[in-house]
């Protein structure tokens, strides 16, 4: 879908790349090619009937409505007023008067059926060329848009965690929505104005130059004028425009921030500081959209006031020729060269601005999306990259160290963990916890050192062969809007009933969810807001014990709990873990006592290692945290 390099063939105003984005573009229309030629036919057939209607005028005044002298000869101006004289001239001219009217009729009665034939031809081509044109045009962009979307979306969920934890959801959601739209608006500019302008403009100019070259010569003396238009306010159109979708991105975020704070928001009633924030996002947003009507509405006018200028002077210039008969051309000439010229060349190069100048307004939206479908995606497989059956020996980390931009966030970890045993991370907040969590999920690999699963690096193992044999939970359960059972489902969508069931009975979800009245069939609303914190936790166990995975993090899963809901999760996940590796990232180290080996994060680093009973006897950090927890039965421990 990439364009040519080359800057050659640009149009006016366009700055180096912009027609190579364009022409990018303009490539997401390329598997309807054929459907594209149609409309392209269709609408060159309606741009020859626009040009034969308004040529249909020559006929009518040089055949019908002006008397002709001879058979072949054609009447001036001068002569034709002069047969309004003539009408009232002496009675000796009657019989001249008769003989002319005689032939008069005689050459319409021959005219007549071919200018109705034509008529007619135009008439049924004009609508069916023109439906064709749009309907065609229509189901292209439409699919275009599609295609655009399920791009950016299949991109979105392939790009790294690291990508989406840099940006604001707002600026994400503006560019899928947002700029996908406008920049496909700019192909519909293109298919609707820019392409039939341009078809009808050269039928025009051909019928032009067929009736007078001299005066054609005259017509393209505009050109040079609308292109230094279309130049001097291109530009503009096309910086303000791209901050204009800078601004559409934050009133997204803002409102985003909005439906995500609501609680909070109402709690320390903020409404009208959030109001008057969301107020001054969108007045910024309207001003620099106003600078882009500004800059459009004046290329608009400005080509509008030229083209009519150049065509009051050319309707003067024609009548002068016809008059001085400078030129050989009739009264009939002049009128349809004058209609020709207003349906077939100044209005297409009205339409022409306005489509190029809306077309500069979707460049920067165009590079706003392309910069996500252009972004790295995950790590690929490597083309030698293993399976992996199931878990057998033991996960290590041998000297792993990971940075987020210029923070280290871990350094030099070195961890042992046997198949089948359950190792527990603590440290303070921001200590690297979830990182290591990240690492072993794979959503990242390390800056330096590597995991090794079985004695295989990591990055040597297909990613969907080891994602598949892991599950996580972690501190905010979250659920998709629909089902009890879709939501579990998802953990394994080709389970059996009876095993669903016995997921959600490990879990404890059949204990609430048989008192809603669908039972697992209940819908759990938005991100599960029709249930309890606990009772989306369960939910999220059951999808884990479903999924039957070899390896399992529970990352803070019991943190956001009160202590009845504490409790029906840990059951839970006692019973999820007999017969795994799991690692479990906690600050409850109540959650921890039992775990096989616990390390402890600071400072980036392991900072200490062992049972639960071993850490407290050897009154370091461990026993720090578990004193601020429960100093009591700590003291009486140690």
């Amino acid at each position: 879908m990439g364009g040519s390099e080359s800057g050659r063939g640009e149009p006016p105003g366009a700055k180096p790349g912009s027609a190579r984005t364009y022409a990018r573009l303009l490539g997401y229309a390329r598997p309807y090619f054929a459907i594209v030629l149609l409309a392209i036919l269709c609408s060159l057939l309606y741009a020859g009937a626009r040009t034969g209607r308004a040529y249909l005028l020559k006929p009518v005044l040089d055949d019908i409505m002006i008397p002709q002298a001879g058979r072949d000869a054609k009447v001036g101006f001068g002569d034709w007023l002069q047969l309004a004289e003539d009408g009232a001239g002496d009675a000796t001219d009657a019989t001249a008067t008769t003989a002319d009217s005689q032939a008069l009729s005689e050459r319409a009665a021959a005219a007549i059926p071919r200018l109705l034939l034509a008529a007619l031809l135009i008439v049924t081509l004009l609508p069916l060329s023109r439906f064709g044109h749009e309907y065609l045009s229509q189901y292209v962009l439409g699919r275009v848009l599609v295609d655009i979307q399920q791009q950016l979306c299949g991109k979105l969920l392939r790009l790294p965690l690291a990508y989406h934890y840099g940006r604001a959801r707002g600026q994400t959601l503006s560019r899928v929505m947002n700029d996908a739209q406008q920049a496909q608006r700019s192909l519909e500019l293109l298919f609707a104005d820019v392409l039939p302008s341009l078809l009808t403009l050269g039928v025009g100019a051909t019928a032009l130059f067929w009736i007078s070259w001299q005066l054609t010569l005259g017509v393209a003396l505009v050109a040079p004028l609308v292109v230094g238009i279309v130049a001097l306010f291109g530009r503009s159109i096309r910086r303000n425009a791209a901050r204009r979708q800078e601004s559409q991105g934050h009133v997204t975020q803002r409102l985003l921030q909005i439906f995500a704070g609501l609680k909070v928001i109402k709690a320390f009633r903020a409404e009208g500081h959030e109001e008057e924030a969301f107020s001054r996002e969108n007045l910024r947003w309207l001003r620099r959209n106003m600078r882009v009507v500004l800059f459009r509405s004046l290329s608009r006018s400005s080509i509008e006031g030229a083209t009519n200028a150049f065509g009051i002077a050319i309707l003067i210039g024609g009548i002068a020729v016809v008059l001085s008969q400078t030129i050989h051309l009739s009264l009939g000439d002049v009128g349809a060269f004058f209609l020709v010229m207003q349906t077939a060349t100044y209005r297409p190069i009205r339409d022409l601005t306005r489509g190029w100048t809306q077309i500069q307004e979707g460049v920067p939206s165009a590079l706003r999306f392309f910069e996500v479908v252009d972004a790295d995606s995950e790590a690929r497989d490597a083309p030698d990259a293993v399976g992996l059956n199931e878990l057998q020996r033991d996960i290590r980390l041998v000297g792993v160290s990971f940075s987020h931009g210029s923070e280290k966030v871990l350094r030099n970890i070195s961890l042992d963990v046997p198949a089948g045993s359950a190792v527990a991370i603590v440290g303070r907040t921001g200590a690297g916890k979830s990182t290591l969590a990240d690492l072993l999920m794979r959503f990242a690999d390390p800056d330096s050192g590597c995991i090794l699963v079985d004695g295989v690096d990591l990055r040597d193992i297909r990613r969907e062969s080891w994602l598949s044999q892991i599950a996580i939970v972690g501190q905010e359960p979250f659920l998709f809007a629909g089902s009890i059972r879709e939501n579990i489902l998802y953990g394994r969508p080709g389970a059996t009933a009876a095993e669903l069931r016995a997921a959600a009975r490990a879990a404890h979800v059949d204990e609430f969810a048989l008192r809603l009245p669908q039972g697992l069939d209940s819908e759990v609303g938005d991100s599960g807001v029709r249930l309890s914190g606990g009772q989306r936790q369960r939910i999220t166990i059951a999808r884990a014990i479903l999924r039957n995975p070899r390896v399992l993090i529970f990352d803070e899963a019991t943190s956001a709990l009160d202590a009845k809901s504490e409790r029906y999760v840990q059951g839970a996940i006692e019973k999820l873990l007999a017969g795994r590796t799991v690692f479990i990232i906690a600050h409850r180290l109540s959650t921890i006592r039992h775990a096989d080996q616990i390390i402890v994060l600071e400072n980036s680093i392991i900072a200490e290692r062992g049972s639960h009973a071993e850490l407290l006897a050897a009154g370091g950090l461990y026993r720090q945290f578990a004193e601020l927890q429960q100093p009591g039965r700590t003291r009486e421990a140690g």
